[in-house]
């Protein structure tokens, strides 16, 4: 039931796990007598069972998907002032700028994630695994745009190919520059990429309470397809 995580594990320092609810609950005392070896257990399933199960939850995540249409591939006009939209070579060496400047984009993207939500995880487990998740994407040569105005670096976004679909995993514009229209230039020519690839839907997951985001995404076309509740159960405290 339970299943051992040995990569969050030995990123905090401590068990961790997670319990999928799929259909129905399961047998509650065997999750409970298994959960004992844990300091945290992830619960993701639909809204109702974890509620069902007791489980205090953390935050909602919404599975997105959007289907590329030709009046997404239009290019951008020149409403960016001096900004450029280029894509990131990271098989080279970054200046010391651009790696600092990437490290708070990387980490100002997950502001509404469930490890940045928990006040509960004090052991930098949100700082840890966006560094880690960065890590992955710069190893795995994942596809980087980024919004550069002189040296600085306003925004960036993340993508790859994967089952004949891309998928965003890491997207952000800096707080002075959001509203300006830097991540829709962004997020469009990660569509002009994909098409090019032969590719034609483009999915990604969001936090249901971020508002701003739902907005963004919605007016970008893209749609719910899934709805997922994750409670961080500590099985040494009551829920």
């Amino acid at each position: 039931m339970i299943q051992f995580l040995p990569f969050d594990s030995s990123l905090f320092g401590y068990r961790v796990g997670k319990l999928s609810l799929e259909k129905s609950l399961p047998d509650l005392a065997r999750v409970q007598s298994q959960a004992i070896d844990y300091e945290l257990v992830y619960v993701m399933g639909k809204p109702g069972l974890v509620k069902m199960g007791g489980w205090p939850p953390i935050s909602t995540r919404i599975d997105l998907v959007k289907g590329i249409r030709k009046a997404d591939l239009e290019l951008e006009s020149d409403e960016l002032d001096n900004i450029c939209i280029s894509e990131q070579d990271l098989s080279v060496s970054l200046s010391a700028a651009d790696q600092h400047q990437l490290r708070e984009l990387v980490l100002s993207s997950g502001q509404w994630s469930r490890f940045r939500q928990d006040p509960l995880l004090a052991n930098q487990e949100y700082e840890k695994l966006y560094s880690t998740w960065w890590e992955t994407i710069t190893r795995q040569n994942h596809r980087v745009m980024v919004a550069r105005k002189g040296k600085r670096l306003l925004g960036f976004i993340t993508f790859r190919m994967l089952r004949g679909r891309a998928y965003v995993d890491l997207f952000a514009v800096e707080g002075k520059s959001q509203g300006t229209g830097i991540g829709k230039s962004l997020m469009n020519r990660v569509f002009q990429e994909v098409y090019a690839k032969g590719l034609a839907q483009v999915g990604l997951s969001t936090q249901k309470a971020n508002e701003r985001a739902m907005d963004f995404y919605g007016s970008a076309g893209f749609q719910p397809v899934k709805e997922t509740l994750i409670a961080h159960w500590r099985p040494g405290n009551p829920k």
